[in-house]
């Protein structure tokens, strides 16, 4: 698997070209994750407030994925005994964004492809952890699990506060 055959090295100057894509494979993942969430309201809005609409989504939607969801990942990652900064563990999650590109050709044919391209996207993410960090599928794929735990155990955490102080959804 030649796509995360370069993040098994640390960071250097590479990374900086690198941040590009990043960026843009975040938003695409934003973008799938927006059209997922609109659903067919998204249909019945003109074609300008659709696009206003899935553009400032898949932007909050990416950057939240990357930059939430990678930390939890990475935060999994190193007590897992996975090498390497954080960056690497965050740039991996990201490659493995690649199936989501092609989100919106998806959502025009039949929304539930989304399904599909999410589920390669995790197939790759697991893969990917497993090539850079020399790890077994079964390793990769509980470090993904424990992220998502990890993540939902936080989220519960502070709706519980929020009940507590008597704020819930004010």
């Amino acid at each position: 698997m030649g796509l995360f055959a370069r993040l098994q090295e640390e960071p250097s100057e590479e990374s900086g070209d690198r941040s590009e894509i990043v960026a843009g494979l975040a938003f695409a993942a934003g973008v799938a994750a927006a059209l997922a969430a609109g659903g067919d309201e998204l249909r019945d809005l003109d074609a300008l407030d659709s696009f206003v609409w899935i553009f400032v989504t898949g932007v909050v939607l990416g950057f939240v994925l990357y930059w939430i969801v990678g930390w939890a990942l990475a935060f999994v990652v190193e007590r897992l005994g996975g090498g390497g900064s954080r960056q690497r563990t965050r740039h991996v999650f990201a490659f493995s964004f690649l199936p989501l590109v092609l989100a919106l050709v998806a959502w025009l044919i039949w929304a539930p492809l989304l399904a599909l391209l999410a589920a390669a996207s995790l197939v790759l993410l697991v893969l990917g952890l497993r090539e850079v960090y020399g790890w077994s599928v079964a390793r990769s794929g509980a470090a993904v699990v424990l992220a998502v735990v990890w993540l939902a155990a936080l989220g519960v955490a502070l709706l519980s506060v929020l009940v507590l102080l008597g704020r819930p959804f004010e």
